[in-house]
C-alpha cells in the first residue's frame, strides 16, 4: 500500500524547503564577507567548493523529496526519512564550514519540524540525536579538513560543547510546544473531522429522506395523475349514461317518426359536439337511402347530401353493417363531401334483429376528430335510436289499423272527424276554403241480398280503391258508416268540390265488379252530396249536416249524381263534438 501523506504536510515540506534554499545562500556570503573584513585572508577555494557541492546536494535532496510527495510515492515510509536525515547531515556539514557557523547551527533542526507535527515529539527526538551526533563530529572534522578554525567558542570564553548543548535544549523545548500545539491542533482537527462526517451523514440523511419524500410525491404525482384520469373517466361515463338514461327516457315516450328523428338528431349534435349530423333511412322498397334529418342549412350542400347519400362507401358500411371512421376524408371517396369542408367522419349502421333501418352520419371540419370513445358512445346511442325507431314503426301500424277501415282500407270515421276538426281550425286561421263529399252506393242493399255480403264488400273495396287513387295527396277518403263514404277536400272551393265529385261519379259508374268466380258482374253507382266551409256551411256541425242534406237530394232526383248543398238552415242530424 502508498504511504499516504497529508495535504497539510506537502505544504510543511514546500515553507522548509523554500526557507532553507533561500537563507542558505545569504548566510554563507555573510559569514564568507565577515571572515574576510576580519582577517584579511585569502580566499579559500576549497571551502567554497564544498559549500557549493554541499548546496547543491541539498538543493537535489529537496526537489527529490518534493517530487515524491507531489506524486505521492514516498513508499515505503522509510524513504522519507532516509531524505530527512540526509537533509539534517547535509545542513549539518554545510554550516560546519562556516567561519561563524556555531549562530546558525540550529538551522539544521528545521527539517525535524515536519517530523515532529507528522511523526510526533518522541519521533523527532531521534533526529535531534542525530543532529546533535552530526553537528559534532562535523565540528570537530569539518575546519581540519578545510583549514580553518571554529575560533567563536574561544572567542565568547565559554565551551563549545555547552554552547551547542544549550541550542539543543532550547530546539526540544520548541519542538515540545510544537508538538503540543500540532497535538491540540490535531484533536481539533479530529474533532472538526469528526463533526463535518456526523454533518455529513446528517447530509446524506437529509439527501436520502428528501430523494424517499421526492420518490413518494413523485408516486403521489403518479397517483394523482391516475385519480384525475379515472375521475375523468368516471365522470365521462357518468356523462354518457345520464345522457343515455334521457335519451330512452326521451325517445321512449317520442312515437312520431319524424318527432323521434329530428329530437334524436339533435341530441347527437349536442352530445357529440359535431359539425353537423344527418339521419337516413331506407324507403319503403328497402333499397334506397332516403336523408330524413339533417341540420345542414345550406340549399347547395343539403342536395349534394341528398344526391349521393348512396355512395358505395356508405351502402358498404350498411351492408356489413359495421362502423366507419375516418379522420382524413377524401372527397373522391365520399361524394357528398366535396366543397362541404368536411374532413372527419363517422358512419354508424342502424340495425334492430340484423334488419337495417338506415344510418346515422356525423362530419366535422376538424382532422382527427373522433376516436374510440366517440364510436363507442355513438354505437350505443345508435342502439337505442334503432330500437325507437322501430317501436315508431310499430306505433305507426298499430295508428294505421286504429284509424283505418279493415274492409276497404280507407280512414275510419273517427280519424275523419279529428281530421276535419283540424283542417276547419287551420282554415278559419289562414283563410282558405274546404270542402267535403258525402256519397254512398245506390241500391246496396239489394246487392247484398241477392248476391250475398261478400260481393257487397267487394263493391265497397272497388270503390274505395277507386277514389283513392283519383284524389290528392292530402285529400281524406274515409268510410262514414255502412255503404257511405266521405272525402274531405282542403284547400277547394264549392264548383272544385262539384267537377271532382262527378269525375269520382263517373269512374264509379264504369266500374264492372265481378265476384271471384266470375259468375257475377255487375256495374254500380254512387249519389253524392257537397257541401264548402265557410260558403255553405260556418262550421263543422253545419258543414256534415248541409252535404248529407245535398246527398239525400241526389237521391231524391233519381240517384247516380251530384247535388251541391244549399246553407243550412234546419237542425242538425249530426251532433259534432
Amino acid at each position: 500500500m502508498p504511504y499516504n501523506l497529508p495535504v497539510e504536510f506537502s505544504s510543511y515540506e514546500k515553507v522548509i524547503a523554500v526557507f532553507l534554499v533561500v537563507i542558505i545562500p545569504p548566510l554563507v556570503l555573510s559569514d564568507a564577507y565577515v571572515e574576510y573584513i576580519a582577517k584579511q585572508t585569502m580566499v579559500n577555494y576549497s571551502k567554497i567548493v564544498l559549500q557549493v557541492v554541499l548546496y547543491i546536494a541539498l538543493i537535489a535532496t529537496t526537489l527529490l523529496k518534493l517530487y515524491q510527495i507531489k506524486r505521492n510515492n514516498l513508499k515505503p515510509r522509510q524513504l522519507y526519512r532516509i531524505l530527512k536525515l540526509i537533509d539534517i547531515f547535509l545542513i549539518s556539514l554545510l554550516f560546519s564550514t562556516l567561519k561563524y557557523g556555531m549562530f546558525f547551527c540550529f538551522i539544521a533542526f528545521v527539517p525535524i519540524v515536519s517530523i515532529c507535527i507528522t511523526e510526533g515529539f518522541r519521533a523527532s527526538m531521534l533526529y535531534v540525536l542525530y543532529a546533535m551526533v552530526i553537528q559534532f563530529l562535523s565540528t570537530l572534522l569539518i575546519p581540519d579538513i578545510i583549514g580553518t578554525e571554529a575560533t567563536l567558542i574561544k572567542n565568547l570564553n565559554f565551551s563549545r560543547e555547552l554552547f551547542i548543548i544549550t541550542l539543543y535544549l532550547v530546539f526540544i523545548v520548541l519542538l515540545k510546544i510544537l508538538a503540543m500545539h500540532n497535538d491540540l491542533h490535531t484533536l481539533r482537527e479530529l474533532d472538526n473531522q469528526k463533526l463535518l462526517s456526523e454533518l455529513r451523514r446528517e447530509y446524506e440523511q437529509l439527501e436520502q429522506a428528501r430523494n424517499e419524500r421526492h420518490e413518494q410525491f413523485e408516486k403521489l404525482k403518479e397517483v394523482n395523475f391516475q385519480l384525475e384520469d379515472m375521475n375523468k373517466k368516471l365522470t365521462a361515463s357518468l356523462a354518457e349514461f345520464f345522457t343515455l338514461q334521457q335519451i330512452s327516457q326521451s325517445i321512449s315516450s317520442i312515437f312520431d317518426m319524424n318527432e323521434l328523428l329530428q329530437f334524436v338528431n339533435d341530441i347527437i349534435i349536442g352530445v357529440m359536439g359535431v359539425a353537423t349530423s344527418n339521419i337516413a333511412l331506407y324507403n319503403s322498397e328497402g333499397n334506397r337511402l332516403k336523408v330524413q334529418v339533417t341540420n345542414i342549412n345550406n340549399a347547395r350542400e343539403r342536395a349534394l347530401l341528398t344526391d349521393n347519400i348512396n355512395s358505395t362507401a356508405l351502402k358498404e358500411c350498411l351492408d356489413r353493417g359495421m362502423t366507419i371512421i375516418d379522420n382524413s376524408v377524401d372527397p373522391d371517396k365520399y361524394p357528398f363531401t366535396k366543397g362541404r369542408n368536411v374532413r372527419s367522419l363517422i358512419c354508424v349502421p342502424l340495425q334492430v334483429k340484423s334488419n337495417g333501418y338506415g344510418l346515422i352520419l356525423l362530419e366535422h371540419n376538424i382532422p382527427n376528430a373522433f376516436d374510440e370513445d366517440s364510436v363507442r358512445l355513438l354505437e350505443v346511442i345508435t342502439q337505442h335510436i334503432s330500437i325507437a325507431i322501430e317501436n315508431a314503426k310499430l306505433y305507426e301500424k298499430l295508428q294505421e289499423y286504429a284509424n283505418t277501415d279493415g274492409l276497404t282500407q280507407v280512414y275510419n270515421r273517427v280519424f275523419f272527424q279529428n281530421r276535419l276538426r283540424e283542417e276547419l281550425n287551420c282554415a278559419k286561421q289562414q283563410g282558405y276554403e274546404v270542402s267535403i263529399i258525402f256519397f254512398d252506393i245506390d241500391d246496396f242493399k239489394a246487392y247484398n241480398d241477392t248476391y250475398g255480403h261478400l260481393f257487397g264488400d267487394m263493391i265497397l273495396q272497388a270503390i274505395a280503391l277507386t277514389v283513392k287513387e283519383s284524389v290528392r295527396k292530402d285529400d281524406v277518403v274515409a268510410r262514414f258508416g255502412g255503404e257511405e263514404f266521405v272525402i274531405l277536400l282542403p284547400y277547394t272551393g264549392k264548383e272544385m268540390a262539384y267537377e271532382k265529385a262527378e269525375e269520382l261519379r263517373r269512374k264509379i259508374s264504369e266500374l264492372v265488379i265481378c265476384d271471384k268466380d266470375n259468375n257475377v258482374a255487375r256495374a254500380v253507382s254512387v249519389s253524392m252530396g257537397v257541401s264548402t266551409f265557410p260558403t255553405l256551411a260556418k262550421n263543422e256541425t253545419e258543414l256534415l249536416n248541409s252535404a248529407d242534406e245535398a246527398l239525400y237530394i241526389a237521391k231524391e232526383r233519381g240517384k247516380n249524381c251530384v247535388a251541391l248543398a244549399q246553407p243550412c238552415t234546419t237542425e242538425p242530424w249530426f251532433k259534432g263534438v
